[in-house]
């Protein structure tokens, strides 16, 4: 047997050799088999082909999965192990000898049984194709978990990994959007650009109203768009990364941990299921009790239609997108006064804008165990200041909506109805952008007032924007320190390092700098405005708010770009666009003499 042996470590010793070189080629070929199918997928929802057509594209995409299934053969072959490798993948090892078995089948009778199976049982073409795209899906998705685990290989660095994963997704959202069946008529190239990155980047602000101008596949395309967006694609990727053995690269944790903003690391993978899961049920959630909180008043087109709205304002509200089936909004006369209806969308703002780390210091089994000593003390520092800062936020601005509309927008409710309608506005202005009221016959004094609420948004690792809540406390915190003499930032008796109040006022810095060079943009290149209709509608696509004076789809298009870009910026984050557009020092073992300057 030793001469078995040896021949088995010099075919290793071969294929260790090659085996790189190899999966390099291998994994440029999967990308582009993968977009391959992709596009199939977009022609097939896209245009609706017919019955012939539809065969011939299922042909294609079964190919596709041929290589995918020749892939994992490759896999096996150069693996040391082979027999430990199918042990390890004994799932997709099953999932493969499914679609090989399809395959011989097809090369030796020239005919697929998925397709006579399935007559039996009923469905058409359709059927057909759908049951082979589910198919693509699970392998599609198991080949990105298998990629965020070697994310170090790609040599981007977290903030650019964040960036692309945007900006791939607006991309498909953008040809997804210009598909001939995703709108009740032709839409042009800027507007369908505007909808995908308004939608990625759970910002809300329309060009085309969503009720009427998109068809069901166009608004169900919205909807996964800002779900992605607000989970964010890496997030989800990682996800699926997460349930091999083989994951958890420093450079991934680097990467979520980044996104997320935290400093735990050990327990990343814990916390990335926490976040699908937590996001599951916030928005199934809401979703149930939307349905039965609508009223009777707007006339919904079927069963299936009010859950298809309840699930769509659910997601939208946890995700803080501020979309709406409704053409004016939950401001429509059959919904303005439902308020328990709008209490449950106002929850799952203010749920979504929390921040994931936050709901798993909160919710987690640890938490709920020391409950009886002193919760509130034992809770992180960063969540105890992002729920106060939220809660202070959330009653200051209610109380000062109440005060300065009364007479105006409130004239009209009842006082329970003034009540709920100025809480919701304080909780929908810091970035989720649904209205209850007109906001565009508030008064000045409470536009500036959501302006800085928009401006400061929701917390950090949430699906919000904004320069975040803990950003704007930290920045007092320090001022006010300053200002008494003290030398150390403190909160909650804990030392607030010097590190992370520099990065406070660079975002600060960086968005006041952002905000001020394209609200100039937007002034010259829609003279047609009033200065404050400008500067709040891009605080609106800066902070991802969605709130709008009636200006978005009267923009120019230069306009219209310039807000596509300031919600990208406001979605990454001002600090990541900063990061990316600057040059890393490579060295920082030195310093130069201390400087005398007269500051103040």
């Amino acid at each position: 047997m030793g001469w078995i042996r040896n021949i088995r470590e010099r075919i290793n010793v071969v294929l260790f050799d090659i085996r790189g070189i190899f999966f390099k080629v291998v994994n440029v070929l999967s990308v582009i088999f993968g977009l391959a199918g992709l596009g199939i997928i977009v022609y097939f929802f896209g245009f609706s082909p017919d019955a012939a057509t539809t065969l011939s594209l299922t042909f294609f995409l079964q190919r596709i999965l041929d290589f995918f299934l020749l892939k994992f053969f490759f896999r096996v072959f150069f693996d040391f192990n082979p027999r430990r490798f199918i042990k390890e993948n004994a799932w997709e090892t099953l999932l493969m000898l499914f679609i090989l078995s399809e395959t011989i089948l097809y090369l030796v009778f020239s005919e697929t049984y998925w397709l006579t199976f399935l007559e039996i049982l009923g469905f058409s073409e359709n059927g057909y194709f759908l049951f082979v795209q589910l198919l693509f899906w699970i392998v599609v998705l198991r080949e990105t978990g298998r990629a965020t685990i070697n994310m170090g290989d790609y040599h981007i660095s977290p903030a650019g990994m964040l960036a692309l994963s945007f900006l791939i997704l607006i991309v498909i959202g953008t040809v997804l959007l210009k598909m001939p069946e995703m709108t009740v008529e032709s839409v042009s190239w800027t507007d369908a650009l505007f909808t995908s990155t308004s939608a990625c980047c759970v910002t809300g602000l329309i060009v085309q109203d969503t009720a009427t101008f998109f068809t069901f596949r166009g608004q169900l395309i919205i909807m996964l768009l800002f779900q992605l967006g607000g989970l964010n694609m890496l997030t989800i990727a990682t996800f699926i990364g997460s349930f091999y053995r083989r994951s958890g690269s420093l450079h991934s944790i680097s990467l979520m941990r980044d996104f997320l903003d935290t400093d735990q690391t050990g327990s990343m993978k814990t916390i990335l299921r926490k976040v699908i899961y937590y996001s599951f049920v916030f928005e199934l959630t809401g979703a149930v009790l939307l349905f039965f909180l609508w009223g009777d008043e707007y006339s919904f087109n079927g069963t299936a239609d009010r859950i298809f709205f309840s699930v769509f304002h659910s997601v939208s509200a946890f995700n803080n997108a501020g979309f709406s089936l409704f053409t004016d909004g939950l401001f429509e006369a059959s919904i303005r006064h439902q308020y328990l209806a709008q209490i449950v969308v106002m929850i799952l703002i203010v749920a979504g804008g929390l921040g994931f780390i936050v709901l798993q210091d909160i919710f987690s089994e640890e938490s709920r165990r020391r409950k009886k000593h002193s919760h509130w003390q034992r809770l992180m520092v960063n969540t105890r200041l992002v729920l106060t800062v939220t809660g202070i936020m959330l009653l200051s601005g209610a109380v000062l909506f109440f005060v300065l509309e009364y007479n105006n927008v409130l004239k009209d409710y009842s006082f329970g109805g003034k009540l709920v309608a100025s809480f919701f506005q304080s909780a929908t202005t810091r970035t989720a952008g649904f209205n209850t009221v007109d906001t565009a016959a508030l008064t000045l004094p409470t536009l500036l007032v959501f302006m800085l609420f928009m401006f400061i948004g929701a917390s950090p690792g949430s699906t919000g924007g904004g320069i975040k809540t803990t950003t704007f406390a930290i920045a007092l915190k320090a001022a006010w320190t300053n200002l008494r003499g003290k030398e150390h930032v403190e909160i909650y008796k804990r030392n607030i390092g010097w590190a992370s109040v520099n990065k406070t006022y660079a975002i600060i810095t960086l968005s006041l700098t952002f905000l001020f060079v394209f609200t100039i943009l937007l002034l010259i290149t829609n003279p047609g405005f009033t200065f404050h209709e400008i500067l709040f509608e891009q605080i609106s696509a800066m902070g991802t708010v969605g709130l709008s004076l009636g200006i978005t789809g009267e923009l120019s298009a230069a306009g219209k770009f310039i807000l596509v870009v300031s919600m990208f910026i406001g979605r990454i984050g001002s600090l990541t666009m900063g990061i990316i557009l600057s040059r890393r020092v490579t060295s920082k073992n030195y310093r130069y003499p201390n400087a005398r300057l007269m500051i103040g």
